[in-house]
């Protein structure tokens, strides 16, 4: 378990650089999306492996590759965030999931999902289950997290920075702009976990162009697990 971070403090957070921080708000002019179906493909099986207590978030570590525009990454790790770090077309989520890459080089791209209330989650179901306070535990059963990955509609991408110290910039994120669902008893459990709230306050966009891409429908060519 790591130091807690106190989300109530975060202009005295260290920071590295200024520019090109995150989160934003995101929007994109209806009409201006580019079709790019293949922009995410992933291409085996995401797994989470191990569990841990992060102070004021949980991380599920794993496995997955994928490749993100064109170029190979690894997963890395996903965690959580409540209320969503992004706002998109001006809508704050109840939660977002970032789902960290890392190439050969050990750039850094984050594939962002937020959720809605509405239907129960099975994986936070597993994920809320497993959960030990205080500690980082392997699973007895890894999670099955591809279904969360998106695989249609709009995608917004921009340059960025990661979301805590050290804030590090040169971050690629890849933000799903189609939700998926939490149900309000699942929220409540988290909140009682974890009860600060623990986005990051939206950061200047600094003239940064913000695309949009949409993968379609669902692109056949992306394997269903």
């Amino acid at each position: 378990m790591v130091e807690k971070l106190d989300y109530a403090q975060q202009a005295k957070w260290p920071q590295t650089s200024g520019q090109q921080q995150s989160p934003i708000a995101l929007t994109v002019k209806a009409g201006q999306e580019i079709e790019a179906a293949d922009l995410l493909e992933w291409q085996v099986p995401y797994y989470g492996e191990t569990l841990s207590d992060e102070g004021n978030n949980l991380q599920l570590a794993g496995r997955g590759f994928a490749k993100l525009d064109h170029r190979n990454y690894r997963f890395v790790q996903m965690h959580l965030h409540t209320p969503a770090e992004h706002t998109i077309e001006g809508q704050q989520p109840a939660m977002e999931w970032h789902f960290v890459h890392e190439n050969s080089l050990g750039q850094k791209a984050v594939v962002a999902v937020t959720a809605v209330l509405g239907k129960e989650n099975p994986q936070l179901n597993q994920i809320l289950a497993a959960f030990v306070p205080k500690t980082a535990v392997p699973l007895p059963e890894t999670i099955l997290l591809t279904s969360l990955l998106p695989t249609r509609g709009l995608i917004y991408r921009y340059v960025g920075s990661l979301t805590t110290p050290p804030l590090s910039e040169g971050v690629e994120w890849f933000v799903a702009a189609e939700p998926v669902t939490i149900s309000a008893a699942q929220l409540a459990q988290y909140r009682e976990l974890f009860p600060q709230d623990n986005n990051r306050e939206l950061q200047p966009l600094n003239q940064r162009p913000v695309m949009g891409y949409n993968l379609g429908d669902g692109s056949p060519e992306q394997p269903e697990y």
